[in-house]
């Protein structure tokens, strides 16, 4: 089925709560909490969007239910900040997708690279994923989010 990607918006919030909830693993690693509220969500839209970044769903058909969300500043280094699967959705390949999706939005804005920062001292690390899909790098960064702060690894890739 083909994924499409839609600006995430305040009356999205259920189902952010939906996909980020999913993951708690995730967010105890990233978050330092295992689950989030609707506010919580509604005011990361609000920072997000003033730190120049967009908030997206990604939905498998278009109009159906969301399987990801994605946070994106473009530029000519692009910066994916955020990209998580609903549970459900994992391990069918759908990452792979998804991230191919994002990809493609930021070519298509003009972007020549993409950064990410990969928290990866956990169960469950992220890293040979995004290896995999051809990101690189050997930079380390601190990361906060909430009251957490964690070393991640930043790669780019070229697009």
């Amino acid at each position: 089925m083909e994924l499409f990607l839609r600006p995430a918006a305040r009356q999205d919030a259920p189902e952010l709560a939906a996909i980020y909830n999913s993951n708690p693993a995730f967010l105890a690693h990233h978050l330092g909490q295992r689950q989030v509220d609707e506010a919580f969500l509604l005011s990361e839209l609000e920072e997000m969007a003033g730190a120049g970044f967009s908030s997206f769903l990604i939905t498998e058909g278009e109009g159906g239910p969301a399987v990801a969300a994605a946070d994106l500043r473009g530029g000519e280094e692009a910066y994916l900040s955020l990209l998580i699967l609903h549970h459900a959705a994992q391990g069918r390949g759908l990452g792979r997708r998804c991230a191919s999706l994002l990809e493609e939005r930021l070519r298509w804005g003009g972007s020549r690279t993409v950064r990410i920062d990969v928290v990866d001292g956990h169960p469950g690390n992220p890293l040979p994923f995004w290896r995999r899909l051809g990101y690189k790098g050997s930079e380390r960064v601190l990361l906060t989010w909430g009251e957490k702060t964690s070393s991640a690894l930043v790669l780019r890739k070229e697009l």
